[in-house]
C-alpha cells in the first residue's frame, strides 16, 4: 500500500511530504530537497513523526492525490506546482474537501 505523509516544521506553520527530506538533510548535498532548504535558510527542525494523509495502491490515483493533498495545504512548502493550471472548478472542489 502505498502512502502519502506529511512532515511539519517545528518553527512555523510550514507543511510537507516527505520522501528522501530526511536523507537529503543527512547528506548535506548540493542539491537541496525543499525541507533542507527550509531548515538551512530558516535555522528550523521538523518532526519526522511523518503523519500518513491517505493511502493508495495506484500510483498515478496516489500522485493526483497527492497533487490535491498540496493544492489544498495553505502552507505547503512543497515546489510542486502540477496544479497550477488546472481549472477553477477544482479549487471549489477543494475547500468542499
Amino acid at each position: 500500500m502505498g502512502v502519502i505523509y506529511k512532515i511539519d516544521c517545528k518553527n512555523c506553520d510550514s507543511k510537507t511530504r516527505i520522501k528522501e527530506h530526511m536523507s537529503n538533510i543527512r547528506k548535506h548535498s548540493d542539491s537541496h530537497s525543499v525541507v533542507s532548504k527550509h531548515r538551512l535558510d530558516n535555522g528550523h527542525e521538523f518532526d519526522w513523526n511523518a503523519k500518513i494523509i491517505h493511502r493508495e495502491n495506484l500510483f498515478k490515483k496516489r500522485e493526483t492525490a497527492e497533487m490535491f493533498y498540496i493544492k489544498r495545504c495553505c502552507n505547503s512548502i512543497n515546489s510542486q506546482r502540477d496544479t497550477e493550471n488546472w481549472p477553477d472548478v477544482y479549487n471549489d472542489i477543494l475547500m468542499i474537501a
